[in-house]
Parts: structure tokens; sequence; C-alpha cells
């Protein structure tokens, strides 16, 4: 029965590439060993992997730390940089190959090409045939000091089973004539992905390495790494993949959600983290925690599931929903009056009446952006008129007359109660002889200029009345001079 050691700190970490935009595929990693790290009371890094020096940018690197940060993913010590750590690579490499634990190969890309395509003929996979773990070391030496180009490989038993226990899968065995003697450092001196991680690992002090399950391989290549640097080894757990609903892993490649479409989309980052959190089985889906560390606080990793995860955006989208709505009010309420300018009618508002208009808006509405979207219908004394719109309320300027009529007897400053409300309504359908329909249609088209948008309740006790009578005198000014006829006649 696979099972987390609870008496242990963690120390754990997120070590992506900065060769582009980090997606929800890679955050589920970042998510699971900040979990893990700081419920055990260890610590969460972060190493970025930059040793591909054509496809690093800074602009990718600073996507993954901003990306992190918008999650609340914060690292407990600076982030290290692989592209700035190359002699201790090195120092690596010189002590295996002074242990004899290492070679030089001098093979040349078409030997190498050439050996492949035999394997390809045999229904092979591509393994190096080691035929340069044989050379004396004396004419290794001399061809080296010759410039001859060459890398450095780690020498290999043919024979070599590697054996771990892994935390969620269990006993794993992959035997070494998968992959052969693999490069350690390459012609340019640059070190290879497994030389920089176990070096990396070893000097951070990295106890536990949880990753996707498609690293399986790469464990094992790492695992006779450390058993060649005669270092401990760090504890392995491996997860199934973030797939999508046709079973396809998650990646840059296919379109993967990143952290700036979740931001575009308008979800929230709490829900974005417990999403990926309970995809796993490792926290519960159903329950919305207030802040990441009640997550952290009920995370079980004894539960994480060997098997793939499907993402089902939807069900993100519910998910942030949830969250919105249970949000405090004042935290949306200072994100979205930093677009709102000074002299905005808004500003007249008392604070709780503006707490009280957002937490009814979001009743109806879905995420932050939307509020934002629907906002001008209070923040400003106008709204926008479209032909059809216009067309539609010339037809029901009984109801609009009766509207302003029924608004007159109330202070412009005031907001009418839900009381004063109903009552106007009742006020304004019998003088106009309508009801249902033919009398909230036309209000609410007059009120906001839109179909969409708050329910009519919410619109007569959240506007102003000053607002309500404004809206309603400009559409009375822009009908005065037209009779039906010219008028249908300009809008055409």
């Amino acid at each position: 029965m696979k099972s987390f050691p609870t008496n242990i700190p963690w120390i754990t970490r997120f070590a992506p590439s900065p060769t582009g935009v980090v997606h929800l595929g890679n955050l589920r990693a970042a998510v699971l060993n900040f979990f893990l790290a700081r419920q055990s009371g260890g610590k969460f890094l972060l190493r970025l992997e930059d040793t591909d020096q054509e496809r690093s940018t800074f602009a990718a690197e600073a996507s993954i730390l901003w990306s992190l940060s918008w999650l609340g993913l914060t690292p407990d010590e600076p982030v290290r940089h692989q592209s700035l750590r190359l002699s201790l690579y090195r120092n690596a490499v010189q002590e295996m190959l002074e242990a004899d634990q290492a070679y030089p190969c001098f093979c040349s890309e078409a030997d190498l090409e050439q050996e492949r395509a035999i394997a390809a003929s045999k229904g092979l996979p591509p393994r190096y045939s080691g035929r340069c773990a044989s050379l004396d070391p004396e004419e290794s030496a001399r061809r080296i000091a010759q410039g001859e180009n060459h890398v450095i490989r780690l020498r290999i038993g043919s024979s070599t089973q590697i054996c771990f226990t892994d935390l969620i899968k269990g006993a794993v065995t992959i035997p070494s004539t998968a992959f052969g003697d693999f490069v350690l450092l390459r012609s340019n001196g640059w070190p290879s992905y497994n030389l920089a991680v176990v070096v990396d690992d070893v000097d951070m002090g990295v106890n536990l390495v949880l990753r996707g399950e498609d690293h399986l391989t790469n464990t094992a290549r790492q695992i006779l790494l450390y058993q060649a640097m005669n270092k401990a080894l760090p504890a392995f757990a491996h997860h199934g993949l973030l797939v999508d609903n046709q079973g396809r892993k998650l990646s840059k490649r296919t379109g993967a959600l990143s952290v700036v479409d979740c931001m575009d989309m308008g979800l929230e980052p709490l829900a974005v983290v417990q999403y990926l959190a309970s995809l796993s089985g490792s926290l519960p889906s159903q329950q919305v925690f207030s802040s990441v560390e009640e997550m952290i606080h009920a995370f079980n990793p004894s539960a994480l599931g060997r098997g793939n995860a499907v993402m089902h955006l939807e069900d993100l989208q519910n998910l942030s929903t949830r969250f919105f709505r249970l949000a405090d009010p004042a935290v949306h309420l200072e994100s979205l009056e930093k677009d709102i300018a000074a002299q905005s009618p808004w500003r007249n508002f008392e604070r709780e009446h503006r707490l009280a208009i957002l937490t009814s808006l979001r009743e109806n509405a879905t995420q932050v952006t939307e509020l934002k979207k629907i906002l001008p219908f209070f923040s400003s004394m106008d709204v926008c008129y479209s032909p059809a719109v216009l067309m539609e309320l010339r037809e029901h300027l009984p109801v609009l007359t009766a509207l302003h009529h029924a608004l007159a007897s109330s202070p412009l400053q005031s907001c009418l109660s839900q009381d004063q409300a109903k009552m106007l309504l009742q006020q304004v359908g019998r003088e106009a002889q309508v009801k249902g329909r033919q009398l909230y249609h036309p209000i609410r088209l007059a009120l906001t200029g839109s179909e969409q948008g708050p329910e009519l309740a919410a619109l007569l006790t959240l506007l102003s009345v000053e607002q309500m009578v404004h809206r309603v005198d400009v559409l009375l000014h822009i009908f005065a001079p037209c009779n039906p006829k010219d008028y249908h006649a300009d809008l055409q």
C-alpha cells in the first residue's frame, strides 16, 4: 500500500525550463510539491533549467515567476538558474572520470546515426553501443589534448537493473538496456539534463522528487548517477499525467491553458490551485476552501492516484464561479475601482452601497470580468442605445413617460428600497396600462440599453434615482421632436 511518511520535512522542487509559457500540466506538479513541502514543514524550491541556451528566454522565465506568484506558490529560497552553476556540473563529471565511472566518447554524429539506423532495422530502440568505453586512457587523454571533439558518458554495466520503490506506484524496475551509456557533458561543456538535475538536487538538499510518470526513465538514469557520485537517493513519486478529453498529454504544443489564459478567462487563482490538486485525488473536489493554507491542511498525499487525470475546463470554470461568489466582495470592489474615474457617479455612492451593488450583481455573474461589463450601468450617468433598441423603445413611450412621472417624487440622490421599487412598478403599470414583459422589458432597455444584465429588481434598488431620471429624460428628449413615422424613416 502506497504511503507518504509523515515524519519527514520534505524538501521538494519545481524545475521548469524557461522555453515557453508554463501551462496547467506543469503547474499541477508545482501545486503538489508545494503542498507536500508546506504540510510537512519542509521547503518548496524553484529551479530554472535553462541549459538550452537557444530556446531559453527571459520572457519565459518572467512568465514562470509571475504564474507561481498569481497562484500563491511562493518558493522558500531564491531561484536557482542552472546556467549559473556550470562549475558544479563539471566538477561532478571530473570526479566520476577519476573514479572510472565516466569516460570520454569521440564518436561523431555520423557514427551515432549509423548505430541508430542499425538498431531501427532490427526493431530495437536507439542505444549507444559503448564503442569508446574501452578506449585506453592514455589514448583518450592524447585525443583530448589534440582538441578532438568529444562528450563525456556515464559508464553503465550491460546487465544493470535499476530498482526503486515509488511512493505512488510501488516497486519499479527498469533495465539499463533501455538507454545505454548516456551523455553527461556535451562537447560544448554544457551538462545534459540528467546530470544537471542530480547535481542540483544533491546541492539543494532535495529529498523528494515528485513529478509525472513520463519521467520514469529519467529517474532510472538519475539513480545511476546518484550511485556513481556515491550520494544518497531521494524519495521518488510519479503521479499520472494531466490529459485532455482525448487522452493526450497536456502540453504547449496541444494548446494547454496557461496561467495567462486562466487570468484572461476570469478564473479565480484559488480555484485553479484547488482544481489541480483535487484532480490527483488528494484533495476533496466538492468543498470550497477559503485559502491555500486550508487546502494544505486537508491535503492527503497517500491518495494521489496512479492513473492519468482528465482536464475538464467546464469543471474548472464551475469551481471558479463558486469561489467568485463566496469571495469577500471588498476584494472585488478594490480590484474593480482601479478602472473607475474619480468623477464617476459611482464615487457618490457610500462604500456600503457599492459593496451591496457588487454582492447583488455577482449572484448573476460567474467572474470578475463579467462584473466589469455590468458595472458601467452603475458607474455612469449615460448608457449607449443601439438603433434597434431605440426603435423598440419608441413603441413603448407610455411606459417611459409613466416611469418618469413615478420617479419624480423621489429625491435624486436617493436609492429606492425594495418596497418603493415594487410600488413604482405598480404605478407605472397602472398609468401605462401594461403588465408583465410589456412593463418590465422597456424599463430594462431604458435603464441599461441592453436585454442582458442585472435583474430589474437589482437595477431599481441599486441605481440612484438621479441616474434613472437622467436616462429616461435622454430618451424622452430623443423621441420628443419625432412622430413614429419620421423616426422609423431616420433610423432606416
